[in-house]
C-alpha cells in the first residue's frame, strides 16, 4: 500500500490486529519520482512484458521518449509508468517504442467533494395550510433532503460525488429510498 498504516492505526483508521498480521516483512520504497535512475530499467521491463503480451517485437525505446519518461513527475508511480508503456506499445508502429504525447495534466489542486450539508437547507415547516403552520413528517423531510442532494449531484447516484456517497448510503439503499419515497426524475433533473 502507499499509505502509512502505522499512522492509520494510531489515528484509529486501521485495525491494529490486522496491521500486525500484514506487517511481517515491510518494504519501504520511495516513489518513482525520487528514484529517476530506475525509470529506464522499469520502462524496458514493461516493454518486454507488453511485447510478449501483444505478440509484437520492440527492440528499444526511442531516446527522446526515454528522456520524456525520465523527466515526468509520475504522480501515479510505477503503475502509471506501466500504463504509459502499454499505451505506447499499442500506438507504436515500428520496432521502436515511442511516447509522443503529453504524459498527463499538471498536478491538479485538490478539490473538496461536496457534502450533504452543501445541499439546499430543509426546514421542518411547510407552507401554512388555512393560516396554520404545518410541521413536516420525518418522511417528508427525508424526501426533501434526498431531492436536494439529487439536484446537487445532477441525478448521479453512484461514485465519489454521487448522492449515495453524500447521503452516506450504499447506492442500492439510496435507490430503494428514492423508489420508496416516490421521487421522480423530473423533480431533480
Amino acid at each position: 500500500t502507499n499509505r502509512d498504516l502505522l499512522a492509520d492505526v494510531a489515528q484509529g483508521r486501521f485495525r491494529v490486529d490486522l496491521f500486525y498480521r500484514l506487517n511481517v516483512f515491510p518494504l519501504t520504497l520511495p516513489p518513482l519520482r525520487e528514484r529517476r535512475e530506475d525509470i529506464g530499467a522499469l520502462a524496458r521491463h514493461f516493454m518486454v512484458r507488453v511485447s510478449r503480451k501483444l505478440g509484437r517485437g520492440f527492440d528499444s525505446i526511442d531516446p527522446a521518449s526515454l528522456q520524456r519518461l525520465t523527466t515526468h513527475a509520475w504522480p501515479g508511480n510505477v503503475r502509471d509508468l506501466q500504463n504509459v508503456i502499454e499505451r505506447a506499445a499499442v500506438l507504436s508502429t515500428g520496432s521502436e517504442l515511442v511516447v509522443d504525447w503529453e504524459l498527463g495534466p499538471p498536478p491538479a489542486v485538490p478539490t473538496q467533494a461536496p457534502t450533504a450539508a452543501d445541499a439546499a437547507p430543509i426546514t421542518a415547516h411547510a407552507a401554512p395550510v388555512n393560516g396554520e403552520p404545518r410541521t413536516l413528517s420525518l418522511e417528508e423531510i427525508e424526501r426533501q433532503h434526498i431531492v436536494a442532494v439529487l439536484r446537487q449531484t445532477r441525478g448521479v447516484i453512484e461514485g465519489p460525488q454521487g448522492a449515495a456517497q453524500l447521503l452516506h448510503l450504499k447506492p442500492s439503499t439510496a435507490r430503494f429510498r428514492i423508489k420508496k419515497l416516490g421521487i421522480q426524475r423530473q423533480e431533480y433533473c
